[in-house]
């Protein structure tokens, strides 16, 4: 592709041109072509020329136009706010440029003088309100083209975009078979960096907690872009029951819901709030992510307080945390009385040091890479450990709690002889993907296991009528229809991407 050796570095903007009048000095087929620009622009526009191009001459029919039939003078010059030199005469547009510039106004010349003039029209395309423009300082006009028609047809696909959520969850999978699909370590920027490269995905985040994985997006309304989807998320495998594709309202709704914490795994809690504001940060800071996404999750995220609202009184609103407190004071006799540890210092790991201190327990508390700074109420009653020293750790407890960030098992077959044989041990695993390899809830009598999934079982089994939540729920979704009407039409409109 040849390029402009004389480039230039250019500032854009965007004339107001309404009634002001503007000169167009010649009258072939690249002068109709600015004529043509000048009237959209609604312009009031003069050309000069001895031979009129045909369009030039059907404008000036209409009366669009008001056409002299003569050659060029000095004064024709006397009162147009812009000029374009649009002559097969180089020697003439170069005399056209200086007489502008001798009267301070703005002036184009389309042939080899445009680096003398004040200023280059891009290549441009108008849809409804909204005009694109593309320049290349010159350099490459063509170039310019090629992208403009790219852009054009990416906006007609804008325009037809709407909501999708393509995911699985606790509800579809177990965590056995769920594991392999969580975007930890660099699958997560790898599986971005595939949907960037989709056609007709405008927008999207990437949604991976304990307990479901999610792509939500923007995209067109192409059906088989779902097929392509599903394939990038290693859903394709799965069976219909076992994943789920949610489009338009039933994504706008599925999001809320999420949002609101039903679909956790202790329903209500609040955790999923945070997960859900920090997935969409890492997708605008990665570029996935802009004013379309912003605008449906903000939106969500407003719904989710009312849901919580209306339901709250049905539920406990339980976090992960007092879930899991309530099922060792539940299930783990003589819980008051035994030594605690608990392995990753996030969120949850934190919160159940914090719950365990209340209940008067001492704890080891073990990180991998960041130590934690305690308070100062904290530290006669804290041990800080690294992940290095659970062999001498696990001697000392009865009671682990697995909260940890980590791609591998953090306890696994190998560590079986460092626990103590003669007493009963159990270990709690809330981390996905899990801290404790499954092999260890098997070797001996003693050592029991618990997963998210064996804590849901539990849970679900004590309390909530859940049905009647989700009642509530969707009939408050629906009486914020409205809410997903606006963002989709705000798509077509283009309000969501300024």
């Amino acid at each position: 592709m040849q390029t402009n050796p004389h480039a230039q570095t250019v500032l854009p903007v965007s004339l107001l041109m309404e009634k002001r009048p503007c000169l167009v000095i010649g009258s072939g087929k690249v002068a109709a072509r600015k004529v043509k620009l000048l009237l959209q622009a609604k312009a009031v526009v003069s050309v000069i020329g001895p031979q009129a191009d045909e369009e030039i001459r059907r404008l000036a029919a209409e009366q669009a136009i008001q056409y002299l039939p003569r050659e060029f003078k000095d004064s024709d010059l006397d009162g147009a706010f812009l000029v374009f030199a649009a002559t097969n005469d180089k020697v003439l547009n170069r005399h056209v440029l200086k007489c502008c510039h001798a009267r301070k106004m703005l002036c184009c010349s389309v042939d080899g003088n445009w680096t003398g003039g004040d200023f280059v029209t891009p290549a441009i395309f108008r849809n409804g309100m909204l005009t694109v423009s593309v320049s290349s300082g010159g350099r490459s006009c063509r170039r310019s083209r090629l992208v403009k028609d790219n852009l054009a047809r990416h906006l007609q696909m804008v325009e037809t975009a709407d909501l999708i959520v393509v995911g699985t969850s606790h509800h579809q999978l177990s965590i056995q078979r769920r594991e392999p699909f969580h975007l930890v370590g660099k699958r997560m920027d790898q599986t971005g960096q595939m949907l960037m490269q989709v056609w007709g995905v405008h927008e999207f985040m990437l949604l991976d907690t304990c307990n479901r994985i999610e792509l939500i997006g923007v995209v067109s309304k192409e059906t088989g872009i779902v097929e392509l989807l599903k394939r990038i998320m290693a859903f394709f495998h799965l069976k219909d029951e076992e994943y789920y594709v949610k489009r338009g309202f039933y994504a706008f709704d599925h999001v809320a819901v999420v949002s609101a914490g039903l679909l956790s795994q202790s329903p209500g809690e609040h955790h999923i709030v945070a997960q859900v504001k920090e997935a969409l940060a890492y997708a605008v800071q990665q570029g996935w992510a802009g004013g379309m996404m912003q605008e449906w999750i903000n939106a969500t995220l407003h719904l989710s307080k009312d849901i919580r609202h209306v339901t709250g009184p049905l539920l406990q609103n339980r976090e992960i945390e007092d879930l899991c407190v309530d099922y060792l004071q539940a299930e783990c006799p003589g819980f008051a009385g035994k030594r605690v540890a608990v392995l990753g210092t996030g969120l949850v790991g934190t919160g159940l040091v914090q719950r365990f201190l209340d209940l008067g327990h001492s704890c080891e508390w073990a990180y991998h890479v960041h130590k934690p700074d305690l308070p100062e109420s904290w530290k006669k009653r804290i041990t800080l450990s690294t992940f290095n020293d659970l062999p001498a750790i696990l001697p000392k407890v009865e009671v682990i709690v697995c909260t940890a960030a980590s791609p591998g098992y953090i306890l696994h077959k190998g560590h079986a002889p460092f626990f103590d044989q003669t007493r009963e041990i159990l270990m709690v695993d809330l981390a996905m993907p899990r801290n404790v390899e499954p092999a260890l809830d098997n070797l001996t009598p003693n050592l029991k296991v618990v997963d998210l999934d064996g804590l849901k079982r539990w849970y679900h089994r004590e309390i909530l009528d859940m049905v009647k939540v989700f009642d509530l729920s969707k009939q408050l979704v629906a009486e914020h229809k409205d809410l997903y009407e606006k963002i989709v039409q705000s798509f077509a409109s283009g309000n969501a991407v300024e």
